[in-house]
């Protein structure tokens, strides 16, 4: 895939590596972020060797221990508590420092992004601080171990996007020692696609999760009081949720549990379900997808 992505945009590829390896692989493999910022730069692969870097750095993600603790942390501080962009803004640079110091990942989070001007639009009212990002960098070297402070470094001094100071801060959070694993229902292909990335990206796969949502509205009141195109969005919600994460074998700790509670809990409760109503979706999704499995195979066979 990568290969074939390549020959279509050469230039794209190497986002796009980026990007996975701070959102899907982040800190279950620190050295992938190093190789893969230092791949944006046309020098270095030329240097190295465009194709064996590519295929050296798929093989090392595709083989890594997953954690989307950056993503989880940049979403649930942008969702859950965006005025704390505002708050922070008004602070000096040293108050900044002492918050990103701090224990607290959203703090620490929330001082990265307005100490790097990468703060949601609503909340961008001041430039970027460079002393202040140097000396974030310098307490990292302080504060890790030499790969993963290398790896954090190079995601603060060149971020794509919020996600990458997200993993600044997952980096430099304390772990377990053991490797962790989610236990989520089995997913499957359909269609050639991991069930999940077809209902989010496929039009057939669209079609299943409405399909899915009308039977559950029968047996779900909170459902069957959602418009059908809520219903719908709060189905697929719930799907992600349980199955969305199933490429997600992470390392973490009290602190990345908080954070995925809180993400799941912020998505199920987006289409205007209650807390409880979201937590009774999931759990109908739960018992329910052998259904849905069906509805997929059946809709893609339909369309054959």
């Amino acid at each position: 895939m990568a290969l074939a992505l390549h020959r279509l945009d050469p230039r794209y590829v190497w986002r796009a590596i980026s990007t996975i390896a701070v959102e899907d692989v982040g800190i279950g493999a620190p050295d992938a972020v190093i190789w893969a910022t230092a791949a944006q730069r046309a020098g270095f692969r030329k240097a190295v060797g465009e194709l064996p870097l590519l295929i050296a750095l798929t093989r090392r993600m595709a083989g890594a221990t997953k954690s989307r603790s950056a993503i989880e942390l940049a979403f649930v501080t942008d969702t859950g508590e965006p005025e704390m962009f505002r708050l922070f803004g008004g602070m000096t640079t040293g108050q900044l420092l002492d918050r990103f110091a701090g224990a607290d990942p959203y703090e620490a989070y929330a001082a990265l992004s307005v100490l790097r001007g990468i703060v949601p639009k609503a909340y961008r009212i001041r430039p970027p601080d460079q002393r202040g990002v140097m000396a974030a960098g310098e307490m990292l070297t302080d504060q890790m171990a030499p790969a993963s402070a290398r790896a954090a470094r190079a995601a603060l001094f060149h971020p794509l996007d919020e996600m990458s100071l997200g993993f600044v801060v997952a980096a430099r959070l304390p772990r377990d020692d053991a490797e962790r694993h989610d236990t989520m229902p089995d997913s499957s292909l359909i269609d050639g696609y991991p069930a999940e990335t077809f209902d989010q990206h496929e039009r057939l796969g669209r079609q299943a999760i409405g399909q899915f949502a009308r039977s559950l509205s029968r047996l779900s009141p909170a459902l069957a009081s959602l418009s059908p195109g809520k219903a719908q969005a709060a189905v697929a919600d719930a799907v992600f949720v349980e199955e969305g994460q199933l490429l997600d074998r992470w390392v973490g700790g009290p602190d990345f549990d908080r954070l995925r509670t809180e993400a799941d809990g912020y998505s199920l409760t987006r289409d205007t379900l209650s807390a409880e109503a979201g937590r009774a979706v999931r759990q109908l999704v739960r018992s329910s997808l052998v259904d849905l499995h069906i509805i997929r195979r059946m809709v893609v066979n339909e369309a054959r």
